[in-house]
């Protein structure tokens, strides 16, 4: 099986997320694209995120009607930051069998050689590369490359329509009472305002 494997604090998931994921799947080919939200992200540490129980609990429900998603609690229930490197080392113990494919934004290519074990996410996962609005996909690859040997070659591109969404901003907006609606998956928008979250 091929398996893509999307990490991200997920606070809110929005529509963003799953296109990336949609177009993932479909442009690499994959047979499943599995969600990982953050326990701490170590690009965020000290930065105040919604509890894991609620995050988890939007992303099941913002994929539930899609059979080739899928969601994993592994870095919720663990301890200390959440390294990539240590969670596809995880997913490979789980799925021995599969291909991996790291989805990340052009954005976090760019700083992609400063993450922890770069080579062992390397060695682990294809890297599949997606557009972000005012990031240049070929230009942050190519840096890459050029900071790590040998990692070039482990990206590939997926060239995406833009769309600057983000979460920070949806958060704002769920804070100023203002709509989110289709922004976030009608569930998502039921399930912050039944549990009174970004109030």
């Amino acid at each position: 099986m091929r398996l893509g494997v999307f990490g991200g604090t997920f606070d809110p998931i929005h529509i963003g997320h799953l296109v990336i994921a949609q177009v993932a799947l479909e442009e690499a080919g994959l047979d499943q694209v599995l969600f990982v939200p953050a326990g701490v992200n170590p690009l965020k540490v000290g930065k105040a995120a919604t509890p894991g129980e609620h995050r988890l609990a939007m992303v099941k429900l913002a994929i539930a009607g899609t059979p080739q998603f899928a969601v994993t609690d592994w870095e919720l229930r663990r301890d200390g930051p959440s390294y990539t490197a240590l969670t596809l080392a995880y997913i490979r113990e789980q799925h021995p069998d599969d291909e991996l494919f790291l989805i990340i934004g052009a954005d976090n290519l760019e700083i992609l050689p400063n993450w922890r074990d770069v080579e062992r996410i390397a060695e682990l996962a294809t890297i599949l590369a997606l557009t972000r609005p005012g990031t240049d996909l070929q230009a942050s690859a190519a840096a890459a490359g050029a900071q790590l040997a040998g990692l070039r070659s482990r990206i590939r591109l997926v060239e995406i329509p833009g769309l600057d969404i983000s979460s920070t901003w949806l958060r704002d907006r769920l804070v100023k009472n203002r709509s989110v609606a289709h922004l976030l998956p009608a569930e998502v928008i039921g399930y912050c305002k039944e549990n009174k979250l970004y109030e």
